[in-house]
């Protein structure tokens, strides 16, 4: 019958901090482990200030006026406001969340999910002529945009309600 032993046991020796250096070739940790964690820190320290300065968002609520209903991609006003406010050096990401036909009680609705997604700095409200001209009453079309600035407002966003000239009935 073979003898069967087990292989001597590795002993490892304490290092100090002042013995370890991380970049001998005799290093505990490979150096190409260490080149990567070192890569990986610079880019999450990097990345921490990008990311505390994202742009602040401005955030348009309206209805096909502000959708740009019937007109060619970019030429509407929302497009053109972002345009001029990039050509002024302003840092704005401007979201329109426009939807052709909507009225004050449809942005009223759906107002509190997109400051929350959005977290706005400046709102500009453009709704209300669809209430107009579906022969809504106007009253409850104030109560509504009144609840869509206050809301807007709460959270400490500016708000730019866009007044429209109503055609007499």
């Amino acid at each position: 019958m073979d003898d069967c032993t087990l292989p001597a046991r590795r002993t490892f020796e304490p290092r100090t901090l002042e013995s370890f250096n991380p970049f001998q070739s005799n290093a505990f940790v490979p150096r190409a482990l260490l080149r990567l964690l070192a890569s990986f820190i610079a880019l999450c320290v990097t990345a921490l200030p990008l990311r505390a300065a994202e742009a602040p968002v401005l955030l348009v609520v309206g209805d096909s006026i502000s959708a740009g209903y019937g007109l060619a991609a970019g030429e509407g006003w929302v497009n053109l406001l972002t345009t001029k406010l990039k050509a002024d050096g302003y840092d704005y990401r401007v979201v329109n969340a426009s939807i052709s036909g909507d009225t004050t009680a449809g942005g009223r609705a759906r107002l509190a999910s997109l400051l929350k997604q959005h977290r706005p700095a400046v709102v500009i409200i453009e709704l209300g002529g669809n209430d107009a001209l579906r022969g809504g009453d106007l009253a409850t079309a104030r109560a509504n945009l009144d609840a869509i600035v206050a809301s807007a407002q709460a959270t400490g966003a500016k708000v730019l309600l866009v007044r429209l000239q109503l055609p007499p009935n």
